[in-house]
């Protein structure tokens, strides 16, 4: 059964050329289905929606499900990197609104994104589920895919953080790291740094735990100026970065993110320290040296997203007072298995 004989349309969009009165009405969709898995959320505006969709270094393609009175219910949206990693994968978003469920929209969606992996000679599909929206889980689960690699949302009330044991992390970082040196800054990363923030970034697609099979892409200076420069239009950003004095090579970092437009709330973007640099306390140095930092004097909570799997950084975030918000796990499913599934219901 198609989209149309569901009593429903399916339209692509572009970033650049939608109308503002339909991107307000696709952003409200967004907020609508965001809050059901996200315990604080705040809505996006529609210039953030921009920003935090169209990244650099993606190559996407957008769809909207409408109803008959013009109104969007569902989003599907598929990308991939355009370094030319990862050529078997293709990552699928698929969101339908609550009311507009168990209604075969999901899966006229997924028939959508089939066609697209299959046209992109692309053999996997992947994407995201959280445990706070119990329809994705039962999806993922009628279709026959699979979690690959959980991870843990973990919150801290910032005025509950332990500055005094932050401040001693710092105070004993010379003494633990002799040999090296800490330094922060806000906005985007200065160009002296560059070099070293991709190599951190690559390290870190190299290091950090991933789903079996999943490829790091090249992050090079000039991606890594953009990216930023990107998120920057609408966030604020800090980071901590920890420098090998005599090599000059960058050892490790810990950056935190707000939103412009809701800067109570901190997001650790990134803790991490290059293995060759590790034993030495790096990374409680430099996340100690980002949070006493005095340029974001006021907040309210701050988040992490972990790897249930990264010991390390969960030890280092549990000593700071984090605690357990909610699970979400990456996913993937075969574009055989999803074709078989498809012809196996009644559509």
């Amino acid at each position: 059964m198609s989209i149309s004989e569901l009593g429903y349309s399916l339209d692509e969009w572009d970033i650049e050329t939608i109308d503002e009165d339909e991107l307000g009405a696709i952003v409200d969709l967004t907020n609508e289905i965001s809050a059901e898995s996200e315990p604080r959320h705040t809505d996006l505006t529609t210039d953030e929606f921009r920003m935090f969709v169209n990244s650099p270094g993606q190559i996407r393609r957008r769809f909207v499900v409408r109803s008959r009175t013009y109104s969007p219910v569902a989003l599907l949206s598929t990308n991939y990197a355009d370094d030319g990693s990862n050529r078997g994968r293709l990552r699928v978003i698929i969101a339908v609104a609550p009311e507009h469920r168990r209604r075969g929209i999901g899966s006229r969606l997924l028939d959508k994104a089939v066609a697209i992996a299959k046209e992109l000679e692309r053999s996997t599909l992947t994407g995201e589920v959280s445990d706070t929206v119990k329809a994705g889980r039962a999806f993922l689960t009628a279709v026959g895919g699979k979690a690959t690699l959980e991870h843990h949302l973990n919150s801290v009330e910032i005025a509950d953080l332990d500055r005094d044991l932050l401040e001693q992390w710092v105070d004993q970082g010379p003494e633990r790291a002799p040999g090296y040196s800490v330094h922060v800054f806000d906005g985007n990363f200065p160009d002296e740094h560059l070099e070293g923030m991709a190599h951190l970034y690559l390290v870190l697609e190299r290091d950090m735990p991933t789903p079996e099979g999943q490829e790091p892409r090249e992050w090079t200076p000039d991606l890594i100026h953009q990216f930023m420069e990107h998120y920057l239009q609408g966030t604020e950003a800090l980071t901590a970065l920890a420098i090998h004095e005599e090599s000059g090579q960058a050892a490790g970092m810990s950056q935190l993110v707000r939103r412009t437009a809701n800067p109570s709330t901190w997001i650790v973007t990134t803790t991490m320290v290059d293995p060759v640099h590790r034993g030495h306390a790096l990374g409680k140095w430099v996340k100690g040296a980002v949070n006493i930092d005095d340029r974001w004097p006021e907040g309210e909570y701050q988040e992490t997203e972990n790897a249930s799997t990264n010991d390390a950084m969960l030890g280092i975030n549990h000593a700071m007072g984090f605690e357990y918000g909610l699970t979400m796990a990456e996913v993937e499913v075969d574009v055989d298995q999803v074709e078989r599934y498809l012809d196996s219901t009644d559509h």
